[in-house]
């Protein structure tokens, strides 16, 4: 027995988590929690690991020496803003069954969580104070009007070279055209009804459903204002707001 516990204790005793960036986490949505367990053993292998997070568990049955794994386990949290992350629980029936030993797993830090989506339609027109501002711009492009009458360039489309006009002149000749360029939206959280989590969920939903739809998109909350853009960057800074504002 002692050799059994003894083998029990070393095979949690050299073990190491961490968490790594995961997927972005929603309040009262479904997640996961990225960790990394890794064996500080250089020699000998971990057996029959199981990590624990409240009902989700996640069986490891063996860790090379020195290696590492990283696994998913599912999370979901309560409120949106910065919380602390979950206690970890790790346990091991290694050698046998009969004896099981375990550890808790304090990652002492907080995750980033945004407001839980709520579904709404999106905002087409702008109303008297200025919330969800739909924009369209011109820029250079390939159809659209007309804008000017420029000599050829290396890079120039052909379709856009103007054939009559070049034939007269005898030089190539390009039309630049303006074309529309992708809807922008400018939302608020003051354009919803309702209580502040709900509002600030449909904000968090409209502003993934716009960049999905590579549809740039701004943000007033508060006295802060926010252009319209694109990108993963520009969504995170966004949902950040979103997930801070009191």
């Amino acid at each position: 027995m002692a050799v059994t516990g003894f083998c029990g204790h070393r095979n949690l005793h050299h073990l190491e988590l961490r968490l790594l960036p995961s997927a972005d986490l929603f309040a009262a949505t479904p997640g996961a929690l990225r960790i990394r367990i890794s064996n500080r053993q250089r020699y000998v292998p971990l057996y029959l690991l199981q990590v624990g997070i409240g009902e989700d568990k996640v069986i490891v049955p063996t860790l090379a020496a020195g290696g590492s794994e990283v696994i998913d386990m599912a999370l979901t949290m309560e409120r949106r803003g910065m919380q602390p992350a979950p206690k970890i629980q790790v346990l091991s029936c290694f050698p046998v069954n009969f004896f099981v030993r375990s550890f808790d797993y304090d990652p002492a830090r907080t995750l980033l969580v945004y407001p839980r989506p709520l579904p709404t339609p999106l905002p087409m027109n702008q109303d008297a104070r200025g919330f969800a501002r739909e924009e369209q711009i011109t820029m250079p492009g390939g159809d659209g009007d007309l804008r000017s009458i420029e000599d050829y360039r290396p890079g120039d489309s052909p379709r856009a070279i103007h054939w009559k006009l070049s034939a007269r002149h005898d030089v190539l000749k390009t039309k630049l055209l303006n074309r529309q360029a992708a809807a922008t939206r400018v939302i608020n959280p003051e354009q919803f009804d309702g209580p502040l989590e709900e509002r600030l969920g449909r904000c968090a939903y409209l502003v993934n459903r716009c960049l999905q739809q590579q549809c740039a998109v701004g943000l007033v909350i508060g006295a802060k204002r926010i252009a319209p853009g694109l990108g993963r960057s520009h969504q995170v800074r966004l949902l950040k707001e979103l997930a801070l504002y009191e």
